[in-house]
C-alpha cells in the first residue's frame, strides 16, 4: 500500500494566512488602495497576531495535562488489565469503543494516547498468545475518540465561551455549558453515540477477517519501538517500575486544589470553563504523580504533543486580527446572511467547519478563524449562539476521520498505518453524521 502523504499542518496554517492576505485586498473594505492596502492588511495580523495568546496557552495545557494522566501509573495498570480482552475479539473490539467515547468526552489529549495504549497492548497479547483479532478495527475505534471530544469537557469551542474574558465576550457573553456541553441537544448527540457507535463496532468486529497479529501486521511490534527513548510505552514501563504510591507535598497538593475547585464548583455550578477544567487535570496530574522524578519525565514526554499549538495559533490569531479589521469579517457574513435562514445556518455551520477541518486541524484555532463569522450571522438572523457553537464543534469533529493528523500518536505507538485506520473511521463518520445533523436539525 502507497504511503499516505499527510500535508504539514503548519504549511495549511500558513497558506490559509496568505489566502485571507488576498482575500482582505481584494474584498476587506478598510484597506488603501495599492501598495498601502498591503500594508494596512500586514498591521491587521500584526494587531491579532498575540490575540489568542490566553487561549493558546489554555489548549495547550488541556494536551499537555490529560497526555499527562494517560501515561500514569492507574491508568496503565487499566490498559494492562483490559489487554486480556485478545482472548474475545469481538467484545474487545466493543469494549475499546465505549472506552474511546467516554474518555474522549472527558479529555481528548488522555483519550489518544489511552486508547493507542490499549490497542497495542490488546494487540502484543493476541501476538503472545495467538489470538485472531481485527486490529485495524480496534485502532479506528480507538481514533473515534478524535469525533465526539469537541462536544466534551475538552472542546475547545464550548470551554472557551464559558470562559470569561474569552475572545468573543463582547459579542456572545458568558455562554455556559449548561447550553452547550450539557445541553438536551448534545446529551442527545452522545447518547446516540455511545449507543450506535458500539453497535457498528459489534457488526464490524462479527462480520469482518481476524488475523492473528504477525511482526508484518503490527509492523514488527514491539520490537520496532523499543529503540525510541520517546515511545510513551517505554515511558509508562519507566515511570512504573518498582513505583508504590505514597502521598507526598505534591500529591497533598494536588488533594487540596481538588478539594477546594469541588467546594467551588458546589457553590457556583455555572463556573467551569477552560481555566477550572485545566485545574482540575493539574490536580490530578499531581496526585498520580507524587514523585518529582516520574512528574519531570511524564512532563518532557508530554511536551512534545503541544508543539502544534504553540507555532500554529499565533497564525490563527493573526487570520483572526486580519478578518477582524480589514472588513472582510463584515463582508463575509453578509454573504452567508444572503444565502442562511434560521432554520439552514446551524447546518451550514456545521457543514463548512466539517471542510475547513481538512485544512486547519485544530479545534481551537478553526473556532478563532469561523466562530466570529458565524456568530455574527447567527446575531444578523437571530439563531442561537449555543446552537452555532454546537454545530460547529461537530462539523470540526466529525472529518477528524479523515484527517490524518491527529491520528499520528496513534500510528506511532500502535503501527497500524493510517489506510488501515480509515478503512473504518469513515464508516463511523456517516454514523456520526447521521447522528449531528438530526440533533441540529430537531433541536
Amino acid at each position: 500500500m502507497k504511503k499516505l502523504s499527510i500535508p504539514d499542518p503548519l504549511l495549511l496554517a500558513l497558506g490559509l494566512t496568505f489566502l485571507t492576505l488576498i482575500l482582505a485586498l481584494l474584498f476587506g473594505t478598510n484597506p488603501r488602495p495599492g501598495f498601502l492596502g498591503a500594508a494596512d492588511v500586514l498591521t491587521y495580523w500584526t494587531k491579532g497576531f498575540w490575540g489568542l495568546l490566553a487561549f493558546s496557552m489554555q489548549m495547550v495545557l488541556i494536551l499537555l495535562l490529560g497526555y499527562m494522566l494517560a501515561l500514569s501509573p492507574v491508568i496503565d495498570r487499566f490498559s494492562s488489565v483490559l489487554a486480556g480482552l485478545s482472548n474475545k475479539p469481538i467484545i474487545g473490539a466493543v469494549v475499546v469503543m465505549i472506552i474511546a467515547i467516554i474518555a474522549g468526552l472527558i479529555n481528548w489529549g488522555l483519550a489518544l494516547v489511552l486508547g493507542a495504549v490499549l490497542v497495542r497492548k490488546i494487540g502484543e497479547q493476541a501476538k503472545i498468545k495467538g489470538n485472531a483479532i481485527n486490529y485495524a478495527l480496534l485502532g479506528a475505534a480507538a481514533y473515534v475518540c478524535m469525533m465526539v471530544w469537541h462536544g466534551g469537557l475538552s472542546g475547545s469551542a464550548p470551554l472557551s465561551v464559558a470562559t470569561a474574558g474569552h475572545f468573543l465576550e463582547a459579542t456572545t457573553g458568558i455562554i455556559p455549558l449548561s447550553e452547550t456541553v450539557f445541553s438536551s441537544m448534545n446529551i442527545t448527540a452522545s447518547a446516540l453515540l455511545l449507543l450506535l457507535l458500539p453497535l457498528a463496532t459489534w457488526w464490524f468486529a462479527s462480520k469482518e477477517k481476524k488475523i492473528i497479529p504477525t511482526g508484518k501486521s503490527m509492523h514488527h511490534l514491539p520490537d520496532a519501538l523499543t529503540n525510541y527513548s520517546n515511545d510513551p510505552e517505554i515511558i509508562i514501563n519507566t515511570l512504573n517500575n518498582k513505583t508504590v504510591w505514597k502521598p507526598t507535598i505534591i500529591s497533598i497538593s494536588g488533594l487540596l486544589l481538588l478539594t477546594g475547585f469541588i467546594a467551588s464548583a458546589i457553590i457556583n455550578p455555572s463556573c467551569i470553563g477552560l481555566n477550572e477544567v485545566n485545574l482540575i487535570l493539574f490536580a490530578l496530574v499531581l496526585i498520580a504523580f507524587p514523585q518529582v522524578d516520574k512528574l519531570s519525565k511524564a512532563t518532557e514526554t508530554a511536551i512534545g504533543s503541544t508543539a502544534g499549538i504553540i507555532i500554529q495559533f499565533p497564525l490563527y490569531a493573526g487570520i483572526m486580527g486580519i478578518m477582524n479589521y480589514s472588513g472582510l469579517l463584515e463582508v463575509m457574513t453578509s454573504w452567508f446572511v444572503e444565502i442562511s435562514t434560521q432554520r439552514s445556518l446551524p447546518l451550514l455551520s456545521f457543514l463548512s467547519a466539517s471542510i475547513v477541518n481538512l485544512f486547519v486541524p485544530s479545534g481551537g484555532g478553526q473556532w478563532a478563524v469561523q466562530g466570529p463569522l458565524f456568530i455574527d450571522v447567527a446575531n444578523s438572523i437571530g439563531v442561537s449562539h449555543s446552537k452555532i457553537v454546537m454545530a460547529m464543534a461537530y462539523g470540526d469533529q466529525l472529518s477528524n476521520m479523515l484527517q490524518p493528523f491527529w491520528a499520528l500518536p496513534l500510528i506511532g505507538i500502535t503501527g497500524i498505518t493510517a489506510g488501515q485506520i480509515f478503512r473504518y473511521s469513515w464508516r463511523f463518520m456517516v454514523i456520526g453524521t447521521i447522528i449531528f445533523v438530526a440533533v441540529i436539525w430537531f433541536f
